[in-house]
Order: structure tokens, then C-alpha cells, then sequence
């Protein structure tokens, strides 16, 4: 792995600042990476993005020489598959509820992964340079710096929360705050179960610690951005491209109507 690469910061646990991507237009890309994050989250979950639309988004990523996450919709191995054609930087898997999960979810991003590999080649696509990158260099720099993130959003995966934050393929694991306050049916806002949904982040807080796993969070802002950083957490994604016009602008028009 080279150590300056974008998966050996994350694994080295450096304090990592993203935000969302959810509209599908490759100008923001662009914007976003003028302002100095360090890396792009592409949601392609929640967010309308096509094939077409991620691709333009990853393009305007690497021109911009932004480290560019996809938040896939599933983890089907043709869905990984072309993420990581397309040339991201790596993937956030969502819904990774089981040990057995994360394993067939890492080898379909990787070429030879043992006898778990399953990443189809081609060196046709972006990755690929268009076919410059022939197996041999292409195959190892690509198992070497793809980026996996594992969700952590269900009650299923906090059970299994200790046996998950041991295996070293994954490079950190992403805490879902709001599936896992659905998952446990803490839907009411009341203080008692903020503080339930307190105690479960904190469990998982505690198995990535002592696993020496990197963990990341979204955060709407940064009010509580030192709590979290006391817990471990090292990798913060930070709002989104929606979210913050609609802050900015609205704090503008709230300023201009007094």
C-alpha cells in the first residue's frame, strides 16, 4: 500500500473531512474540491444519480485531484464493480450486517483476493487508463488502494459489532446514526432514547477502538465534532452539497429580511 495514498491515511486513522454529494452534476464536484476537503462522499443511494451522471461526477473528482468515495446503492458485485471502474477511489457499502457480509463484499473489490477474489478485469474503463494498464500493474495497484467502507446502521451489525471490526479488509467502518435509531425503533426524539441511541454508538465506538479500526460519522455540522474525535472517530463527513446551499443561503435571506 502506498502510504500516501487515500486508503493509508484512512487506515492510519488521520482526521479525514468529506461532505456529501447528492446532486448529480459534475460543476459541484468541481466547486467542492476548490474548497480544500479531503475527500468527496458521491451518494448514490439516496441521490438520483445514473450511470452517467456517477461517471461525470468521478471524472470531475479526479481532474480536481479529489479523492472521490461512491456510497453505493447495494452491494452486488456488478455494482462495486462499476464504481470502481469508473475510477473511485473505493466505495461505502451500506447495510454490512454480518462478518460474512463484509468478507463477499471485499473480495468483489478486489482482483485476487485468495480464493474470495471476484472483481471482474477489464482494462477498458477509466481505471483501466482506457487499456494503458495492462494486468500486471494494474491488478496489484488496484487491490493495493481501493477504499472500503463498511456502514454500520443495524441492530444485526451492532450484535456482531466485535467480530466485524476484526477483519482487516476493512478500512473503517461508518457509523449510520439514523438507520440504527430506526433499526432500533428510537424514532420519537425523546431524551431517553438520544441517550440509548448514545450508548449504541458508543458500543460500536468501543470494538473499532479496540480493533484499531478507523471509524467515520456524518455529522450535520461541527457543533459536536469534538465529542465524536474523543470517541475515535477519525473520518467525518460533514453535511452535504444540498445541505449546505440551503444553510448558507437561508442564513443569507434571514440577514437580508431583518
Amino acid at each position: 500500500m502506498n502510504p500516501n495514498s487515500f486508503r493509508a491515511r484512512v487506515r492510519s486513522r488521520e482526521r479525514l473531512l468529506g461532505t456529501f454529494i447528492k446532486t448529480p452534476a459534475y460543476q459541484v464536484v468541481e466547486v467542492l474540491a476548490s474548497a480544500g476537503p479531503d475527500f468527496a462522499l458521491i451518494d448514490a443511494e439516496h441521490a438520483p444519480f445514473d450511470r452517467m451522471t456517477l461517471d461525470a461526477a468521478v471524472l470531475a473528482a479526479r481532474a480536481s485531484q479529489l479523492p472521490a468515495l461512491i456510497r453505493i446503492a447495494d452491494s452486488q458485485p456488478s455494482t462495486i464493480l462499476h464504481a470502481l471502474d469508473i475510477g473511485a477511489t473505493g466505495i461505502v457499502a451500506p447495510h454490512m450486517r454480518t462478518p460474512e457480509e463484509v468478507i463477499h463484499t471485499y473480495a468483489a473489490t478486489r482482483y485476487r483476493a485468495g480464493e474470495r477474489s471476484g472483481r471482474g478485469f477489464s482494462n477498458s474503463p477509466r481505471a483501466g487508463g482506457y487499456g494503458k494498464l495492462g494486468m500486471a500493474e494494474l491488478i496489484p495497484e488496484a487491490d493495493r488502494n481501493a477504499v472500503l467502507i463498511c456502514q454500520i446502521e443495524d441492530k444485526e451489525a451492532v450484535e456482531n459489532i466485535e467480530q466485524i471490526a476484526a477483519l482487516d479488509d476493512i478500512d473503517c467502518l461508518f457509523i449510520g446514526k439514523a438507520d440504527l435509531a430506526v433499526s432500533y425503533g428510537l424514532i420519537d426524539g425523546s431524551l431517553e432514547q438520544r441517550e440509548q441511541l448514545d450508548r449504541i454508538v458508543e458500543t460500536v465506538c468501543r470494538a473499532c477502538n479496540a480493533a484499531h479500526r478507523a471509524i467515520g460519522i456524518f455529522l450535520p455540522n461541527l457543533d459536536e465534532l469534538a465529542r465524536y474525535e474523543v470517541m475515535g472517530v477519525s473520518l467525518f463527513v460533514i453535511g452535504s452539497d444540498q445541505a449546505l446551499l440551503k444553510t448558507q443561503m437561508s442564513a443569507i435571506a434571514a440577514g437580508f429580511r431583518k
